[in-house]
């Protein structure tokens, strides 16, 4: 392979580690997006999961406070009642407190008073899981989470996070519900930042590269060029005169001071060797 071939070889070496390192950066950070993405939604359905647990815990606590010594039922539904059916939280006041009997049968309702007295354990949602049942389950089993989809008045189904559990020393568990519908939406809106930034950074970093080339690279090739290939061309030439005993071209670059200089330098002095040689025999 001759040196401009092998300087054309180098050039695309350095090409197919630029579009290797553009590729694995862009996998590095798609990579990381996927981590942030997972990470952020962790995070905001734990801190859902917080919001839920403590509001429910506050409410059973002070419900199994209030009817501390009460047995008669009416009076347990007033006071639960009172208590829990005007209590509205959550930023868009969408979150209330319903309370059931164990088993499923709807003792208080802030939403949904029509529904208080029907036993609906086998109720589903929209996608046919049986959530009330699951609500009684976990309840009973210490407090628990469940996902369901759930009609949001003005705007249709939509996927909610319930959790339950039981009003100490009662037969009645308390549950809420969010709707995590932003989840996605913020999902989205962060993916779409990350993949915004990180395109800004790949092409940032295609210029990046694209600029050495332009800048750096192909003037070092020309420099090359001008300076090892030519003069290499040049002393071929002579070496091919030589050969057939012309001996009357003056050898280029016995000026430089590199291998260049020191071949030609080499090479003129075989001239001169050669010159004689034949001076020598024409005297003969």
């Amino acid at each position: 392979m001759s040196i401009s071939k092998k300087i054309g070889a180098l050039v695309v070496v350095f090409l197919l580690f630029n579009l290797a390192t553009a590729f694995g950066y862009r996998l590095v950070v798609n990579r990381v997006r996927d981590l942030a993405l997972e990470n952020s939604t962790n995070l905001m359905m734990q801190d859902y999961r917080n919001e839920l647990k403590d509001v429910v815990d506050a409410m059973a606590l002070s419900l199994s406070s209030a009817v501390d010594g009460v047995t008669d039922e009416a009076e347990v539904y007033r006071i639960f009642s009172k208590l829990a059916k005007p209590s509205r939280f959550f930023a868009d006041r969408s979150g209330y407190f319903f309370i059931y009997k164990v088993g499923g049968t709807v003792f208080v309702h802030a939403t949904l008073p029509e529904l208080e007295g029907k036993n609906i354990i086998d109720r589903k949602d929209p996608k046919g899981r049986e959530y009330i049942r699951q609500l009684d389950e976990v309840s009973q089993a210490g407090g628990g989470y469940v996902d369901f989809y759930f009609n949001k008045p003005g705007i249709g189904v939509l996927p909610k996070l319930g959790y339950s559990r039981m009003i100490p020393n009662t037969r009645y568990w308390i549950g809420t519900g969010v709707y995590i519908d932003d989840v996605d939406s913020r999902k989205e809106q962060l993916s779409g930042m990350i993949l915004d930034l990180t395109a800004r950074q790949v092409r940032g970093l295609s210029l990046g590269l694209g600029g050495v080339f332009v800048l750096l690279l192909i003037p070092l090739v020309v420099f090359l060029t001008v300076t090892i290939i030519r003069p290499l061309r040049q002393l071929t030439a002579v070496a091919n005169d030589y050969s057939v005993g012309e001996l009357s071209l003056k050898v280029p670059g016995t000026n430089r001071h590199d291998e260049i200089g020191i071949l030609a330098n080499a090479l003129a002095r075989l001239g001169v060797s050669i010159r004689a040689a034949m001076e020598r025999l024409h005297k003969k």
